[in-house]
């Protein structure tokens, strides 16, 4: 089939036409290589940046994991410390009980000395009045104060050996 332009023939691009036109599409495929060189080397560095900044957000959220953990096991720690410190509830109420029969003993043995001392005053006072001698009331006096001072600080002790127990 021909050209009706060109007389019934075909044109035949000559080696100059067919040059410039493949010099054409060598620069147009080197372009394109260049851009998507760039658009490579681009997406390259930004993938880099994101694995940089992926690495230091999991090493901080490493770190902080730790430091809870650590916080974690300090306060058990402590729970521990202190649950084997405390004294359980029932031990620490038989051992007031006991403390509280103690005192109670030793009370009614205060008050029995006590009682016993007023009834030898109240026969010192009528031996007295009865006109008894006075050294010998005298005297009598010196052993109720010093028995009663003696029966004192042994209660003191008592008191003193059960609460620093």
């Amino acid at each position: 089939m021909g050209d009706s332009a060109n007389g019934g023939r075909t044109h035949e691009p000559s080696l100059r036409e067919i040059t410039v036109q493949l010099d054409g599409l060598k620069e147009l495929m080197d372009e394109r290589d260049r851009r998507y060189e760039e658009r490579f080397k681009a997406m390259d560095e930004k993938t880099g940046l994101a694995l940089t900044s992926s690495e230091k957000a999991v090493t901080k959220a490493e770190t902080a994991t730790e430091k809870r953990f650590d916080s974690v096991n300090e306060f058990r720690d402590t729970l521990r410390d202190q649950a084997s410190l405390l004294m359980p509830r029932p031990e620490t109420q038989a051992l007031f009980k006991a403390y509280e029969e103690k005192i109670e003993n030793m009370k009614a043995t205060f008050q029995k000395t006590l009682d016993d001392h007023k009834a030898d005053i109240g026969n010192l006072q009528q031996s007295r009045s009865e006109g008894g001698g006075k050294e010998k009331a005298s005297q009598h006096n010196l052993a109720v104060l010093m028995s009663g001072v003696a029966v004192l600080v042994a209660l003191v002790a008592l008191v003193l050996r059960a609460f620093g127990k």
